[in-house]
């Protein structure tokens, strides 16, 4: 029998569209992974309502009722991803920065500010898959790595 956690989803009701963004251990945490997410992108909603659903959900809605937050607790069989980074090589840095011909407003996870690195661990929940994605100099993210060719 897995154990517990708390999945974020962002959801458009109006393209149908679910994305999943990370899981964690508690529902606060699952929050304020959100919280975190709004941050980084320098949202600042006003009228950010908590209801629960009749399944147990936590939905957050913020404004336009077409988009919203669902955090649903569900069994997962595997260990949560861990939350330690381990940072590239400077090397390592360059390396990437010249094969993926990133420009200079362009960051790797590893360049940026250490309280934009923590914000997107929380947000993600995931201290791998921070390093997948190419960001803004104030950790917004800008397109995932891999598609940077």
């Amino acid at each position: 029998m897995g154990r517990k956690v708390y999945t974020n989803y962002w959801l458009n009701r109006r393209d149908n569209v679910v994305k999943e963004h990370g899981s964690y251990a508690t529902e606060e945490e699952a929050l304020r992974g959100i919280k975190a997410w709004w941050e980084l992108q320098k949202d600042n909603y006003k009228d950010v309502k908590e209801r629960r659903t009749n399944s147990g959900a936590l939905e957050i809605t913020y404004g336009d009722s077409n988009y919203y937050y669902r955090i649903v607790e569900r069994e997962f069989d595997e260990e949560l991803p861990s939350l330690k980074v381990k940072l590239r090589s400077q090397g390592e840095v360059e390396s990437l920065r010249k094969k993926f011909f990133l420009e200079d407003e362009q960051a790797l996870f590893d360049e940026l500010a250490e309280p934009y690195r923590d914000r997107l661990v929380e947000a993600m929940g995931d201290g791998k898959k921070v390093q997948d994605y190419i960001y803004d100099q104030q950790g917004r993210m800008i397109r995932p790595l891999k598609d940077n060719k």
